[in-house]
């Protein structure tokens, strides 16, 4: 009792109520760079029964970006009307305003490409690399992300 005519309960509760709003106010690195992408939202294709594409889409939400999912038997036709060249192609293909987005790219990459709004059809990673977005194992290095131009060339763009 001699605490709480002292002060000491109303101020703790006070101090902590504090903490509490400071801790909640800030958000993790991830939250922040999805932010930017904020009333978009990222249409990933994939085929049904792929598993490493439901990691990328659980990796896209879990960091906040908004996911609309469409399943399709055969995604051929949309990366071929897409203009992704053969070489760059993944398991899934994922649009973002007039972008394309081929394989387990990387958050940073989808954010950059959004703020830079190159004159460009998008961005992939070809293949499934290990350690990649949705994507088990180690990465064993740096992994290549390339611009895809309007005239069908792949170039390298950004290191993750």
């Amino acid at each position: 009792m001699a605490l709480r005519e002292r002060g000491f309960l109303p101020l703790s509760l006070a101090a902590l109520g504090l903490l509490l709003l400071i801790g909640c106010g800030s958000s993790s690195p991830a939250a922040q760079l999805a932010s930017s992408l904020t009333g978009e939202v990222v249409t990933v294709y994939l085929t049904p029964n792929c598993g490493c594409c439901v990691e990328y889409i659980r990796y896209l939400r879990s960091h906040g970006a908004a996911v609309h999912v469409v399943q399709q038997d055969d995604l051929t036709p949309l990366k071929r009307a897409s203009g992704i060249p053969e070489s760059m192609w993944s398991c899934h293909t994922s649009r973002l305003g007039p972008y394309v987005i081929e394989g387990h790219v990387p958050l940073e990459a989808i954010v950059r490409l959004w703020a830079e709004r190159p004159d460009a059809r998008g961005i992939a990673l070809p293949g499934m690399p290990p350690g990649s977005p949705g994507m088990s194992g180690n990465r064993t290095g740096p992994l290549t992300i390339y611009l895809l131009t309007r005239d069908g060339r792949a170039h390298p763009w950004m290191e993750w």
